[in-house]
């Protein structure tokens, strides 16, 4: 089915007298924290987006993550977007246009951004201009229409999120000058993505993706360990670091799945934030005998 977003339609609900508890979990920074939620329902909840008031959207909480649904959430931040969704897959696409002023304030600039967003149910990321953005949790249908966490497409518009408790209202601010998320080919740094793709797949191509995705966090915890050198390729060539370095593997061309890995990392992705090493599971060495145990996915074992 295909529908613009319009909105007007739920315009009528921007003020409502509930308060949403569920949003205490997903919100770190919280005006006041609101009480415990009863049971998990699908509502709708007012937004402020940079102080205003705006219409409701629908969400439902989760094991403490507060889901919304892109169709709603896209019309209320951006009426003239097209929205399409079908299978269980919701496409958008959008432009803003602005005018920029020379310093002098006489001449103007049109400069126009364009938003291109994917969100598949049951996946674990979106693709929103060619970055892509990684969801602890799959991504759900919420009365048969794909919903994603609130946090996640806060990022795509450029959004801070927080609650205000006494109006019962969530609060968006928009961070940055840009309308949408900086696209992807502007943003990654393509040697780093290079490099953290190949590793990714030579180490783990094989493996799931969040095992992939574990492999690109221990490398660039390494860069940004004071214990590692500050760059990808020092650490992956440094001596009897990364076998595949030396026997040539690192070299090969990548499988989609280790792309999308290492960019998921490069845009925050984390599920062993502390790993600086790894070494197939139940293998003997240096880390296993050494260092902190962190976890087992796949055919690896983490440590820190």
């Amino acid at each position: 089915m295909k529908k613009r977003a319009v909105s007007s339609l739920l315009a009528s609900l921007a003020v409502v007298s509930f308060i949403l508890p569920a949003l205490a979990a997903d919100a770190p920074e919280l005006e006041e924290t609101p009480p415990a939620s009863v049971e998990e329902t699908v509502e709708w909840a007012p937004f402020q987006v940079d102080g205003e008031l705006r219409q409701s959207v629908e969400y439902e909480n989760r094991n403490g993550v507060t889901y919304v649904t892109v169709s709603s959430f896209v019309s209320m931040l951006d009426p003239e977007a097209m929205v399409e969704e079908e299978n269980g897959v919701v496409t958008v696409n959008a432009a803003r246009v602005f005018q920029v002023e020379d310093g002098s304030g006489n001449t103007a600039t049109v400069v126009e951004e364009t938003l291109n967003l994917t969100v598949q149910a049951g996946a674990s990321y979106i693709v929103a201009n060619g970055r892509y953005l990684y969801a602890k949790d799959d991504l759900i249908l919420l009365d048969n229409s794909v919903a994603a966490p609130v946090r996640l497409l806060a990022r795509v518009f450029n959004l801070d999120v927080g609650y205000n408790g006494e109006a019962g209202t969530v609060v968006l601010n928009h961070i940055g000058e840009g309308a949408y998320l900086l696209p992807g080919d502007s943003y990654y740094n393509g040697d780093t993505l290079y490099w953290l793709s190949r590793i990714i797949n030579a180490e783990s191509g094989n493996q799931v993706l969040e095992g992939k995705i574990a492999v690109g966090n221990v490398v660039m915890n390494r860069v940004n360990s004071p214990k590692f050198p500050d760059n990808i390729y020092d650490v992956l060539y440094q001596k009897n670091q990364f076998s595949p370095a030396s026997s040539g593997s690192l070299k090969r061309t990548p499988n989609e799945e280790s792309v999308i890995a290492a960019k998921l990392v490069l845009d925050g992705a984390e599920v062993v934030p502390t790993a600086l090493f790894f070494s197939r599971a139940g293998l003997p060495c240096y880390a296993s005998r050494n260092r902190p145990y962190v976890t087992t996915i796949g055919a690896h074992a983490f440590y820190a």
